[in-house]
């Protein structure tokens, strides 16, 4: 009987081994398709493009495009991609229209970006600083009054700073349009919001002050996430050079495009 007992306790044994041994190569298949995997992935990241610029080459239509810049965590984004001003390929990163979206925020939102990328939008600073840093950047922006006037102004080399030195705008390059240019002097500023005063204006919170976010200095030449239809002094969506502080600007749309001579 003891001998039986015995038999049947190492019959279990030899059983359980087997069973984990099955298991053991159950899982190790698991993850072996599970590395094979991420290697497709990966390597269906390094296809897609970088910019709008790559993704509509040879393309006659404006779209959402999913791009993929090595600077940003390896994570593939979408963005919506202007082909139809000054030879196309732009990618955008601000564009007020209608009101339909809130830009006075936190410093998050602006961190992550926010909006709908059909309509009103900010991409995000980290996304920014990613492709300013990956490649030099000219950035258009183009903009509209509310009696219908147009204006453009062009730089050709847009960067600003990671979070660590709070999106910094490091340069704008050199202005050419007919906006007149707003923006260098905000150069050297840190990014502002309502939470995170990182202006150098000893007496007002800029971004309060003026309901909006941006590279305040004391505080701004320009303020195109200011509140939408304001009229109030500096408080709307303001290009000094273009509209001066108190006709807040109808439409204004910022896009950058990789440098390529």
């Amino acid at each position: 009987m003891l001998l039986g007992i015995i038999f049947s306790l190492l019959t279990l044994k030899a059983s359980t081994s087997q069973v984990a041994s099955v298991e053991q190569e159950r899982q190790a298949n698991i993850l072996e398709d599970l590395d094979n995997k991420i290697d497709t992935f990966l390597n269906r990241v390094d296809l897609l493009p970088t910019s709008c610029y790559e993704a509509l080459r040879g393309s006659q239509n404006s779209s959402i495009r999913t791009i993929h810049v090595p600077e940003y965590s390896g994570n593939p984004f979408e963005v919506a991609c202007d082909q139809f001003r000054m030879g196309g390929g732009w990618t955008i990163i601000l564009r007020r229209r209608d009101g339909s979206e809130n830009f006075y925020r936190e410093w998050n939102d602006y961190k992550h970006g926010f909006g709908n990328l059909k309509n009103e939008y900010f991409l995000g600073l980290d996304k920014l600083h990613a492709m300013t840093n990956y490649q030099q950047q000219e950035l258009l922006i183009v903009m509209e009054t509310p009696q219908g006037k147009q204006a453009y102004e062009l730089y050709d080399n847009f960067r600003i700073s990671s979070e660590s030195n709070y999106y910094t705008l490091e340069t704008v390059g050199t202005a050419s349009g007919n906006a007149g240019d707003s923006l260098t002097q905000h150069m050297g500023m840190k990014f502002s919001t309502k939470d995170r005063k990182n202006d150098i204006d000893t007496k007002r919170h800029c971004a309060q002050y003026f309901t909006g976010a941006w590279w305040y200095k004391n505080c701004h030449e320009s303020n195109l996430a200011g509140k939408y239809g304001d009229n109030t002094f500096g408080k709307g969506l303001v290009w000094g050079s273009f509209n001066g502080d108190t006709n807040s600007l109808r439409r204004a749309t910022m896009m950058i495009r990789p440098k390529t001579n």
